[in-house]
Parts: C-alpha cells; sequence; structure tokens
C-alpha cells in the first residue's frame, strides 16, 4: 500500500467516527415539559393525591417521543418521609403510597438517567451540554419538579 491510501483511509477513518460520535448527540430547543398521569384508577394529569390511598403513576415527557432518550429510565424522588414510592416492572411507572401528612402539596424531583447519550440544550442562544444547565447527580439530570396537590 502506498503511504497516499493509507493517509486516504486514516482520513475516511476520522470522517466516520465522527459521523458516528454525532449521531449519539441529542439536541433540545427547549427544556422538555415532564408530566405525571395518573393510571389507576382514573386516567389523568397531574392527579391529586390522598393520604391512605395509593395510585398508580406514570411519567411521560413528549418531547422525548421521537428521539433515542424516550426509553432512559425517569426516577422519581421525594423529601417527604411520608411518602412511598414503588417502581413498577413497566418502565417509568410507580405506586405512590401517601402515609399520614400534614403537607398539601407534595413535590417529585424528576431524574432522568442520561446514559450513553450526549445532550445539548440551547439557553441564551447557545448550545450548552445538558449537565451544565441542570442538577447532576452520578448520571441522572434533575428534570422537573412537580408538586402534587394532597387532599385528606
Amino acid at each position: 500500500m502506498s503511504i497516499t491510501k493509507i493517509i486516504l483511509l486514516l482520513i475516511s477513518f476520522f470522517i466516520w467516527s465522527n459521523n458516528i460520535h454525532a449521531q449519539d448527540t441529542i439536541k433540545l430547543k427547549k427544556k422538555p415539559k415532564v408530566i405525571l398521569h395518573s393510571w389507576y384508577p382514573e386516567f389523568k394529569e397531574f392527579p391529586k393525591l390522598k393520604v391512605g390511598e395509593s395510585k398508580v403513576l406514570f411519567s411521560v415527557v413528549p418531547e422525548f417521543e421521537k428521539l433515542a432518550i424516550r426509553n432512559n429510565h425517569i426516577d422519581l424522588k421525594t423529601a417527604n418521609s411520608d411518602i412511598q414510592i414503588e417502581e413498577t416492572e413497566k418502565r417509568n411507572q410507580y405506586v405512590i403510597t401517601v402515609h399520614s401528612t400534614n403537607s398539601k402539596y407534595i413535590e417529585f424531583e424528576v431524574w432522568l438517567d442520561l446514559g450513553d447519550e450526549k445532550i445539548l440544550i440551547i439557553q441564551n442562544g447557545q448550545w450548552k451540554k445538558i449537565t451544565e444547565v441542570y442538577t447532576t447527580k452520578d448520571n441522572r439530570i434533575l428534570l422537573d419538579i412537580i408538586k402534587l396537590e394532597l387532599k385528606k
């Protein structure tokens, strides 16, 4: 093989590897909106929770529906120790049980596992890594904090 062919082969490999890398980058033009739906016994967005009852909730991020991250794990967390969150076998679905509490609202932190994807979001007209814009912990970002009303 001649030097020219080797150089062309190396350049081709470099261009090919950059194209593969670019396909792993996801660009978001706005902050994703997270919706918590109740599943049972009623299908409703941002349902009211009730003390002493369990409700099946699942998370939906409409902006992710056609993206590679649509199947990434979403984790719900709460600082309220009177709330029990159990993950079900289904992806991004949870059983929420509210024990006795004096709160009027329950706040849920919605954490997205980034996986191997590189995600950029536009901020002030510039593309930035999502980890520079959102709170991060391990390989997760805090997408949103959702407040659900609590009825007694």
